[in-house]
């Protein structure tokens, strides 16, 4: 096993976050040596964070509508 800090990794979603579940489902395996730091989202309704949420991975939402 690798020795040193864990990464930290940002998520980015959209809708599902099924990418987020896959990265930690790998990371659940021992497949991906990470920790996910954060999940952001541009859309406060993603079913993602709800996922986010449950795994108790810290979230954010940043509508995209309030930038040019």
């Amino acid at each position: 096993m690798e020795k040193g800090p864990v990464p930290l990794v940002a998520v980015l979603i959209s809708g599902r976050g099924s990418n987020l579940q896959a990265l930690v489902a790998a990371i659940e395996k021992g497949q991906l040596r990470a920790r996910i730091a954060v999940v952001i989202s541009n859309a406060a309704d993603a079913e993602g964070l709800t996922f986010a949420r449950g795994s108790r991975i810290e979230r954010l939402v940043l509508p995209h509508q309030a930038h040019a």
